[in-house]
Order: structure tokens, then sequence, then C-alpha cells
């Protein structure tokens, strides 16, 4: 099984839930609970329905639900291939301003084909070109440099973990180039993807050498053959996800009140019972409003092994939480699947007969006192 599938399988064993694996058939599980099957499938869970997951879902549809509602996104507009056919992209643009960035409208996971801080017409140009041909749905939206990313999960109207993203970066030591420190990087990140290794964490993906990198480099005038300065901090990227050579540190559940609030007014425009947002601004301690913040994505499946198995930062124990939904959900039910569970019968048993035998004694007593 894949991480987060596999994380909600061990803590659904540890709850005694009554488990399908279906690993073959779907990749994941399913809890039955009387006629009720709950399926779990990476960071699919069942606690969405299926038209908020189409919303959110589409990045542009998400962008636009949410700015009707009055929440802070970065201004957007989307198109299909075919339109290009009849209509320039600088009429399409024409009430954005640069720097944008560019991503597919509809799947991008870990930032797949996602391009930050496109500077002018051209590189624009050249790079819908060349995302169109994987791509029918393109959306552009202004980019909002230097602040800082955050992930946060809001669960039924609750804040239940915050993490700090934070890009790819390679630290010189005066001696080898930029190319060979992210060499060494990805070698010592592979490492840590071990599970038994002690310092597991959610490192799921090397730094890329890709065009980001290239532009991110070209900005700070330096090349993959620029040897830093020893303790020097570059940072190679402008997208933050893990599977990019990101970093993820948790910070628990550490946010302003009123950003709290915002968040979960926003999952219930969504429609949706659990969200992962993208949020970047200042401070995610100080109100998003005043701190040039903005919502980027909602992220219906998300990620939840970088709340508990954090590469930096407490560890967030948020599975048994979210689990534990479907018990209050079903509490007979469960209640009846310990009684057969071959791990918890006998103890439920001998505490029936205890409650049995107190009940009695205390009806004996009162009944000898009576007399």
């Amino acid at each position: 099984m894949i991480k987060n599938t596999l994380l909600y399988y061990k803590n659904a064993l540890d709850l005694k839930f009554p488990l399908i694996n279906l690993e073959d058939q779907i990749l994941g599980f399913a809890i039955k609970l009387g006629k009720r099957h709950y399926f779990f499938r990476g960071g699919d869970t069942p606690f969405n329905s299926g038209s908020s997951i189409n919303v959110a879902g589409n990045k542009f549809c998400m962008n636009k639900t949410l700015e009707m509602a009055g929440f802070p996104v970065p201004r957007a507009t989307a198109y299909h291939q075919d339109q290009l056919k009849k209509e320039k992209i600088e009429s399409l643009i024409e009430n954005l301003n640069f720097p944008l960035v560019v991503k597919p409208m509809i799947g991008t996971a870990g930032g797949e084909d996602v391009l930050c801080n496109i500077q002018n017409i051209t590189q624009l140009k050249a790079y819908i070109k060349d995302c169109g041909k994987r791509h029918a749905f393109l959306s552009i939206e202004e980019f909002h440099g230097g602040l800082t990313s955050y992930r946060v999960l809001v669960f039924y109207n609750q804040v239940i973990g915050v993490v700090e993203r934070i890009p790819a970066s390679i630290v010189g030591d005066g001696m080898h180039s930029i190319q060979t420190l992210i060499h060494l990087y990805n070698e010592t990140r592979e490492k840590l993807e071990d599970p038994n290794s002690p310092g597991y964490n959610v490192a799921d993906g090397p730094i890329k050498i890709d065009e980001e990198l290239h532009m991110r480099l070209k900005e700070l005038q330096l090349t993959l053959e620029s040897i830093p300065q020893k303790d020097e901090t570059i940072i190679l990227c402008y997208t933050c996800d893990s599977s990019r050579g990101g970093t993820m540190k948790s910070l628990g559940k550490k946010i302003c009140k009123e950003n709290a609030r915002l968040l979960c007014r926003a999952a219930h425009i969504l429609g949706l019972n659990m969200v992962g947002f993208d949020v970047i601004c200042e401070d995610i301690m100080m109100p998003i409003q005043h701190s040039r913040g903005f919502i980027i994505e909602a992220n219906y499946n998300p990620d939840i092994c970088i709340h508990e198995h954090p590469m930096s930062g407490p560890r967030v124990r948020i599975t048994r939480k979210i689990l534990r939904r479907l018990i209050l959900k079903h509490p007979i039910r469960y209640l009846y699947e310990l009684t057969h569970h071959p791990s918890t019968k006998a103890y439920i048993r001998i505490g029936f007969i205890l409650l049995i035998l107190v009940a009695s004694w205390q009806t004996f007593m009162t009944i000898l006192t009576s007399h």
C-alpha cells in the first residue's frame, strides 16, 4: 500500500475496525460497518461528496467559487487549447499582471507541470505551447512571490494540522557546485524515505533539475556549476511540493483564530468535510487579509503523512481522530463489531459479567438494608 493508505490501514487495525483489504483491486481498503462500506485509497477518504470533489479538483472552479464568496484568492483565468486557435493569449490574460503561474486545471499532484514566476509573454507562450501538449485545459494565475507557504488541514469545521512548506534548497560548503550539492542532498533524502530508518519522514521526492530550477538560478544569476559559499542557503524552486524536493515542517495546530475560522468557512463553501488548503501569506499566525495572503488550492485528498511523519516539528496524530468520525457515526455497530473481534470479545464479555455482578450486588444490598 502507498503511504497514506498504509497509515489509515494500520490505525484502522489498531481501532479494531472490520476491514476488507482491497490492495489488488483499488490499491486501498474498506471499513465495513453494517451494510455500509467506507473506502480509503491514498489520500481519498469517504468524508467528501463527489460533487464537492469535482469542484475542488478543478483549480479554476475552486478559485472562482471562493472568489465569488469573498475569499482571498489570486486573480485567475482559464482556457481550452482550442481557444488559442480563435483568440490570442494576450487577450485571455488582459486582466492579469505578470509574474504569472501556469498549471493544469485538473490533476497537478506533486506540482507536476506547474510553472511559477513567468515574467513575460514570451515565456508564457513558450510554456503553454509545451504544457498544452499534455493538458487540454490550463489555468493561469497571478504569482505572488516572497511569501511563506502552508498546508492547513480542516476536518469537520476544525483545523487539525498545520505544516509549513519550504521550497527545495541546498546549503553551500564552499567546495562543491550546486549540481553536486543537489546530488548529495538527494542521496541523503532517499535514505529518509525508508520506513525502517531511524529518521523516517515523508521526504518523498528528490530535487529536480527542471525548467523551474533553471529559471530560479537565472533569477539568482547562478548556474549549476556555481559554488555557493560555506553555509549559504540557495532556494532552488518556487513551488514547495515534497515530491520536488520541498521540506515539510509541522507547526502542530498553530494558526491564528481568524485564519482558522476563515479556512473552516472556505471548507463549508466548497462543501468539503476534509480538505487540505494550500495557503501563502507572511505569517499564518497573522490574519491572512493583513499579511498579503491567498488561498491557492483546496486538496480534497490531502496528504496525512506530512502531519504524522513530518521532516521536522511536532508529530500530530490526526489519523485516529479522522477514523473516530466513523465510530461517532456508527457507535452501536462499532461496539457490536468489538464484541466479535478476537482480541477484545473476551474482555468485553468479562466486563459485561462484572457489570451484571455489580448490579446484582447493589440490588441485593438494597433489599438487605430495606429489611
